[in-house]
């Protein structure tokens, strides 16, 4: 086997001749009444409309069909963006470190009850761009493809995935209340939030259609808290939504972590030394399903969400506390349909967005 590639110059060269390539590895999935109900308890998405088959039933879909982010449980479809088509033993985290940067995400059609979704990975472009504290990051992309058994497409995806050199520093960002603890300490403490009573108590349109002509340009959409960001919430993404996937000694041992749970999340040591984390982090994708969740209740069921735009920009570790904000930006009429584009956010504790999503939405008209 090669060398292990050590510098951000040799793996953009290498990366660039796989691109084009089509990954061999093509994960799938059956969006089941289980495993859409386990997407739901990974993210915190308990809306009845992926779950209650008596009130899906009475919906315009007559039957549950999963959340339009349930394509992250067949697959997060980062693989082409992390390592191109690079033999992935020649890219190890001691010295290029990857992080999840966003998506831009095409929703086709629903995804029923029983079908079996397949991912299809295609290495996508590279381009170079420079951070003050992290030095050069190649920015590389995978194109994505979810289909169905009918060989019809559900989703595409644009990934976006950071990979940088291991310069042994962290990766700190904003993470105080605003009281006066915060100037003392590397890790504020203030009073936690719990995530499951809020998952349980949240109100959403549901059922209530909302129309286009009800809605305008500047109006907020309610607030997502979800709560403190805790060693159970990374668990229940993990383990819901990616499965229980077990790790071998080798890739154990490659990666110097006796825990590699959530790709060695769970690990503080191996996410400050690795990753270059501040400690135990979240996978970046989860945030995108909260950005998702966050319009989904606006709208309603008889809303449709088209596409969605997500940029991850900071960490979210253990101990944050989130909540999921949003506005409407623009609505207009095209081919038909009367579109809404909203603006929505991620916002930790202190206020800071670590992530952006712009999100496109149809919805019904009363002239229609």
């Amino acid at each position: 086997m090669a060398d292990l590639i050590t510098s951000i110059d040799e793996f953009e060269t290498e990366y660039r001749s796989t691109i084009g390539d089509k990954l061999a590895y093509q994960p799938c999935k059956e969006a089941n009444l289980d495993n859409i109900r386990r997407f739901g308890d990974g993210v915190g998405d308990y809306n009845p409309l992926w779950r209650d088959e008596r009130h899906a039933a009475e919906s315009r879909f007559g039957m549950v069909t999963a959340p339009p982010p349930f394509i992250y449980s067949v697959s997060l479809g980062v693989i082409a963006g992390e390592t191109g088509n690079i033999d992935r033993k020649r890219v190890s985290t001691i010295h290029l470190p990857v992080n999840y940067a966003g998506a831009d995400i095409e929703f086709h059609r629903p995804i029923w009850v029983g079908d079996r979704i397949t991912c299809t990975e295609v290495v996508g472009e590279t381009m170079r761009k420079s951070s003050r504290r992290i030095g050069s990051i190649a920015f590389n992309t995978g194109l994505v493809t979810y289909t169905n058994q009918r060989h019809e497409v559900v989703a595409t995806t644009k990934t976006l995935m950071a990979r940088f050199e291991n310069t042994g520093a962290t990766l700190e960002y904003d993470r105080g209340d605003g009281s006066d603890d915060d100037a003392s300490s590397d890790a504020p403490t203030y009073p936690l939030l719990p995530a499951d009573p809020l998952v349980w108590e949240r109100e959403r349109r549901g059922a209530d259609t909302r129309f286009y002509e009800d809605v305008e340009v500047g109006e907020e959409i309610p607030d997502l808290p979800k709560g403190t960001y805790s060693v159970t919430e990374l668990f229940l993404f993990t383990h819901g939504v990616l499965g229980t996937g077990r790790s071998t000694r080798a890739a154990l041992e490659a990666e110097g972590s006796p825990d590699l749970g959530g790709g060695g999340r769970f690990d503080e040591e191996h996410a400050r030394k690795r990753r270059n984390m501040p400690g135990q982090f979240d996978f970046g994708p989860q945030r995108v399903c909260w950005l998702s969740q966050g319009v989904t209740d606006w709208m309603g069921d008889d809303g449709v969400l088209r596409r969605l735009q997500a940029s991850i920009r900071h960490p979210n570790v253990v101990g944050d506390t989130n909540t999921v904000r949003g506005e409407v930006t623009d609505k207009f009429e095209l081919n038909g349909e009367h579109l809404v584009e909203v603006s929505v956010r991620n916002e930790n504790q202190s206020g800071l967005a670590t992530a952006l999503g712009t999100a496109l939405v149809a919805l019904p008209s009363r002239l229609a």
